[in-house]
């Protein structure tokens, strides 16, 4: 189909509706084609003609609705479908996707329990979108096990990356490690869950492992920003600094409104003691993201080494200030403060 209608979903259409009536047809190609103001007005002269009496009209109108993002619309002509057909599950399913888009992730859940009781068979879409709804409500464990009925029913890739990420939450980075091993083998090529796990391993100080998965990620996708990100973080850490900017001069292209990418390329400038670049960087870190502590903490510690006292106090008050819980910026501070009255005292 063309213009981003997929197959699935005109035959899942036809397969929900008996599509006999010569109107329903007529709406029914425009939606495939892709002429949707059409279609929309084609929906409005038939519910006219039939006493808003129409279920597919009102179907059909809640999908356009829901791919111009006019969620309300989309949710009050489902519900509108739901009443002229209360026993077909589609209904509740669709009523659900629509209030769990909206936020209501409660009645979500509750319609789409709605919708198991009513499938005839498992459905791997209500038991996906049942974990969502009980991740957003914050019940993890109701969660994990949708999202485990998914994986076990079939191959869904946010399931995996779902459960991991409820993993990582509850801080067993072991199980989030199986998790995205298991997923990473049924989809080898997909570099995301690479980049996950092995930021997972580094988590886990696994660092050969971390090293092995992120190098083949990088053979199948060598400009890839998270990759070359976390490879160039630990080079940086062993003091490789050259390495390192090298891998951030890569990612940047794609990063270059990150100020987290600029604070480490300063920061590696700072190691190899070239303070003018390291300023020029964090400045732009913090350009970037005025509240980044981080960068104005390093910006601080910069001046400092250049006998900048004054400039090194002010971004290091203002470091204090985003974040009062670092010791080592109030231990740079004193520094600050105690090389002030020393170089007045010597005057």
């Amino acid at each position: 189909m063309a213009n981003g209608l997929t197959y699935n979903t005109a035959e899942s259409t036809m397969l929900i509706f008996n599509v006999q009536e010569k109107s329903d047809w007529i709406i029914y190609n425009r939606y495939v084609q892709r002429d949707l103001e059409l279609c929309k007005l084609l929906i409005e002269q038939e519910l006219q003609n039939t006493k808003d009496n129409n279920e597919f009209a009102f179907y059909i109108l809640g999908l356009i609705y829901r791919e111009e993002g006019k969620i309300k619309n989309s949710y009050w002509c489902f519900d509108r479908y739901y009443a002229l057909n209360p026993f077909c599950v589609e209904g509740v399913k669709q009523i659900a996707r629509s209030c769990l888009l909206l936020g209501r992730n409660d009645e979500a859940k509750k319609m789409y329990l709605e919708a198991e009781k009513m499938c005839r068979e498992p459905d791997t879409k209500v038991y996906y979108n049942l974990g969502l709804c009980y991740l957003n409500l914050g019940e993890w464990d109701k969660s994990k096990e949708y999202f485990n009925r998914t994986i076990q029913l079939s191959r869904n890739q946010d399931a995996y990356e779902k459960l991991a990420s409820i993993f990582v939450m509850e801080n067993n980075l072991k199980n989030a490690i199986s998790v995205l091993i298991s997923a990473s083998k049924l989809f080898p090529f997909n570099t995301n869950l690479s980049v996950d796990l092995g930021l997972l391993f580094m988590k886990q100080r696994e660092y050969d492992q971390a090293f092995n998965v992120l190098g083949n990620t990088l053979c199948q996708d060598p400009e890839n920003p998270k990759a070359l990100l976390t490879l160039a973080a630990e080079m940086q850490r062993n003091c490789g600094y050259d390495e390192a900017l090298s891998k951030y001069t890569r990612a940047v292209t794609d990063l270059s409104e990150c100020s987290e990418a600029w604070n480490n390329i300063g920061m590696c400038f700072f190691g190899k003691q070239k303070y003018v670049a390291a300023i020029s960087c964090l400045k732009r870190a913090v350009y970037l993201h005025q509240f980044n502590w981080i960068a104005l903490y390093n910006l601080g510690l910069v001046h400092l080494y250049t006998k900048q006292y004054v400039s090194a106090f002010l971004f290091l008050s203002t470091s204090a200030k985003l974040n009062t819980n670092h010791a080592s910026t109030f231990m740079l501070i004193g520094r600050v403060a105690y090389d002030i009255v020393l170089l007045i005292s010597l005057a």
